[in-house]
């Protein structure tokens, strides 16, 4: 059974089994696989997010701060006693997630990372910071793989933002998806 808090949907999303989303709202066509924890977090359209994927797990002070504990330095509902009024360490927690995103199972994107469109994040990922649209990154902390197009076609995307077409343009359009070539090419003219 998923858990949702204080979340708002566009069209055609679907969870998996077992997904708890708070504060969080999710673009139109995007998913979220099971087992997954989405918090805080902003996400775009035609979203794939797969199994136990984490955003915004909280971050603690690893220094200045005497403590590490959340009760000390903020005031989270979880804490029975608090000893702040307001968040000394971490007030901007949220992620943003642009369109055609694609979180690979496990992956584990810190509190305030932005994720440009079109990037991929590989399984088992720990991003700490941002993301350059359309790139790939992988590994603990994840690391610049490679770019998934040459940049003009990554410019012709971002011009695009077919993202925001509406869904009869991407119907009568579907074949040009299947290759990147095609869509520059018909977006060129």
């Amino acid at each position: 059974m998923s858990k949702l808090f204080n979340t708002t949907f566009g069209k055609y999303n679907w969870t998996g089994s077992n997904v708890l989303i708070i504060n969080s709202s999710i673009g139109d066509f995007s998913y979220i696989s099971d087992g997954s924890v989405i918090n805080e977090t902003i996400m775009g359209k035609f979203c794939s997010i797969g199994p136990n994927v984490r955003t915004a797990p909280g971050k603690h002070p690893t220094h200045t701060f005497v403590s590490t504990h959340p009760a000390i330095y903020s005031n989270p509902e979880c804490c029975l006693k608090n000893f702040q009024t307001k968040d000394q360490h971490n007030p901007t927690r949220n992620v943003v997630i642009g369109n055609d995103v694609w979180l690979c199972a496990n992956a584990v994107i810190a509190d305030g990372v932005k994720i440009g469109d079109g990037a991929i994040i590989a399984a088992n990922a720990v991003v700490t910071a941002d993301v350059e649209p359309y790139s790939i990154m992988g590994g603990i902390p994840a690391k610049f793989i490679r770019k998934r197009f040459k940049d003009e076609q990554i410019d012709i995307l971002n011009e695009s933002k077919w993202w925001d077409k509406n869904i009869d343009w991407i119907d009568e359009n579907a074949q040009l998806f299947l290759n990147i070539e095609d869509y520059c090419h018909f977006h060129k003219k």
